[in-house]
């Protein structure tokens, strides 16, 4: 375990992956059980595998952290040659200080695709390859408004609710179920009674699935097409 900074250090999970802890929350990035096992279960497997391949897959993500949810949906796009445009909402990210030390590019042999994932400009569209494009917003997720029926894809990754309230509010559910396409998926580690409601109440169909190892369930909801 590393310490870097006054509130936050890094780990390394079960499966030989890093993250991060913030000391002031007692809460990690991700499972202490692994976390690119867990990112890949939640949000690729349950998530971008499930989407019909297309010109374009547009994917919205709530909580940038790491990278690492953009990482492993790069290496899909490069793998699938599937154009994935890719935007990410994160409200305080991470110094470099804390991102260089992150060890996913090593085990995934992207450490040059990790590094250009957190040093390109925020605020600016950027295509990394014919395959990648990402735009990076520096904001609060439920301030920013987003464009309409255009998002195939939501990987809802912000801390639990009950330390980021705001986040899991019917507002932010309705404003991203607005900006989805009819059939669009949504996924999230949290499977809280109280987020399951929220999200039904947005008008989404929800179901429960087998979570990755430590964790029993995880969530997908579905813009159903009318």
């Amino acid at each position: 375990m590393e310490k870097i900074g006054n509130q936050i250090e890094i780990i390394i999970t079960e499966d030989g992956s890093s993250s991060l802890r913030r000391k002031d929350l007692k809460e990690g990035y991700h499972s202490t059980f692994g976390a690119m096992a867990e990112s890949n279960h939640i949000f690729i497997n349950a998530g971008l595998r499930n989407i019909e391949r297309k010109p374009q897959i547009n994917i919205l993500e709530i909580g940038f952290g790491t990278g690492l949810n953009a990482l492993l949906s790069l290496e899909f796009a490069l793998k699938e040659k599937q154009p994935i445009f890719y935007h990410t909402i994160e409200k305080h990210p991470l110094p470099n200080e804390i991102t260089s030390k992150l060890n996913y590019g090593s085990l995934l042999y992207m450490e040059k695709e990790l590094e250009t994932l957190h040093s390109i400009p925020w605020e600016e569209k950027t295509k990394l390859n014919p395959y990648f494009e990402i735009l990076k917003t520096a904001k609060a997720a439920e301030e920013i408004s987003y464009k309409k029926d255009f998002f195939d894809l939501v990987y809802f990754d912000a801390f639990a609710p009950e330390f980021e309230d705001k986040l899991w509010q019917k507002e932010v559910f309705d404003k991203i179920f607005q900006s989805m396409k009819n059939n669009a998926l949504l996924v999230t580690y949290c499977c809280k009674g109280e987020v399951k409601r929220t999200l039904k109440a947005s008008g989404f169909e929800i179901e429960k699935l087998p979570g990755p190892k430590g964790k029993r369930e995880i969530l997908r909801a579905r813009k159903r097409s009318k």
